[in-house]
């Protein structure tokens, strides 16, 4: 059965063992066990299997790609080829042409009709890209190898000869003189010369762009305070964030108060990109340790409403209907707008000590990423904000 699974849809060999236990996996829920009415499946779960989701072995399929950075107008699924099952789940497994690998997920669509042309009659893979050549006379693969190299042989002859030439001319001349001479063939992957056709032109200003972003910009994401302190960069990033906090008025350094829960602060680094991938923007988010938090004594509402998809898209029905003109805004900081009903108290960002008050806390006017209220109290000031106006 895997035997004729393979040859059916010219499956490589190299996987012949998915097609085994994909034929191990059919042959439970379909053939009947000799002398009795069920099938293995059936006797051993005491229920008949289901065979709706079933496939043709080796058909083409298509993955859903959630793991890359895709953009605008990028394909949403890679092209597969459809394996089998998995054990412990409904998800199937499929080799996915683009990573190479085997991989096992329930976002697929399997054309049973179709067949991917993956290796010939003797089961050797296709090379990965077409070849170009120098020349348009087609390649005798039935050639021997001894007729290959005399070709070989005779470019050599001929190249040795134009540079015996060459050398003779210039001692003769006394000055240098360009021959041409036939050369070797170089065999280069089409994808290596050629490149994406999807990519478009590259222009100067977006070299100069990404040239421009690189010598401002950090390359490196750090994973805690002690990296990122030693980058000049990152560094800056961190500064920036704390002038957000006093242009928002956001705290203001007192005295540790005795018995209050003061609660911890981290420093998150992330490396801003944009549609291309290529990295822009160093951006440090200063949050709250909300985890530490007391109900009751910190925080009491938490509840914010978020636009759901079904509300968005009455939106756009209405704005087309209407004709009205939609217009999209980003906040900056949005958190750091909101006001909080509660009294909290953060310790001072690791890094950034006040060197004349280093057991000062910070008192806090306005929420901070990281508390369970920020949500709520943005929700708050945002609603007045638009009621009034």
């Amino acid at each position: 059965m895997a035997r004729v699974m393979l040859n059916s849809k010219k499956v490589p060999r190299n996987l012949w063992a998915e097609a085994i236990n994909t034929a191990c996996y059919v042959s439970n829920r379909v053939f009947k066990r000799p002398g009795t009415k069920q099938t293995s499946y059936e006797l051993w779960k005491g229920k008949k299997p289901n065979v709706s989701y079933f496939h043709t072995f080796g058909s083409k399929c298509y993955i859903l790609n959630d793991r890359d950075h895709l953009g605008k107008f990028d394909a949403k699924s890679d092209v597969g080829l459809f394996l089998g099952y998995a054990i412990n789940s409904r998800a199937y497994r499929v080799f996915n042409l683009t990573t190479k690998t085997i991989m096992e997920s329930i976002n697929v669509k399997i054309d049973d009709l179709s067949m991917l042309n993956l290796c010939d009659d003797n089961g050797v893979n296709e090379p990965k890209e077409n070849m170009l050549n120098d020349t348009n006379t087609p390649i005798d693969v039935a050639s021997s190898v001894s007729s290959q190299d005399d070709e070989i042989d005779s470019h050599i002859e001929v190249v040795s000869q134009g540079l015996e030439n060459a050398l003779n001319d210039n001692q003769q001349n006394d000055q240098v003189v360009e021959h041409s001479h036939p050369r070797l063939r170089n065999l280069h992957y089409q994808g290596d010369i050629i490149g994406d056709l999807n990519e478009g032109v590259r222009t100067r200003n977006q070299i100069a762009n990404q040239i421009s972003y690189a010598c401002y910009t950090s390359q490196i994401e750090p994973k805690n305070i002690n990296e990122a302190i030693v980058d000049e960069y990152w560094v800056g990033a961190m500064q920036d964030e704390l002038n957000q906090f006093e242009r928002n008025e956001v705290w203001s350094l007192v005295p540790r108060p005795k018995y209050i829960n003061v609660i911890g602060t981290k420093w998150v680094f992330r490396n801003k990109t944009d549609e291309s991938g290529k990295i822009v923007r160093n951006k440090a988010r200063l949050v709250a340790q909300g985890y530490t938090q007391v109900e009751g004594v910190d925080f009491d509402e938490t509840f914010a409403p978020v636009a759901r998809l079904e509300s968005i898209r009455l939106l756009l029905s209405i704005a087309c209907i209407k004709k009205f003109k939609l217009f999209q805004m980003d906040i900056k900081s949005a958190f750091l707008n909101g006001y909080l009903q509660e009294e909290v108290y953060v310790e001072q960002p690791k890094g950034f000590v006040d060197p004349h008050s280093p057991n000062h806390v910070f008192k806090l006017k306005k929420a901070l990423y990281g508390l369970k209220q920020a949500p709520r109290a943005w929700y708050d000031r945002l609603t007045q904000y638009l009621i009034d106006n």
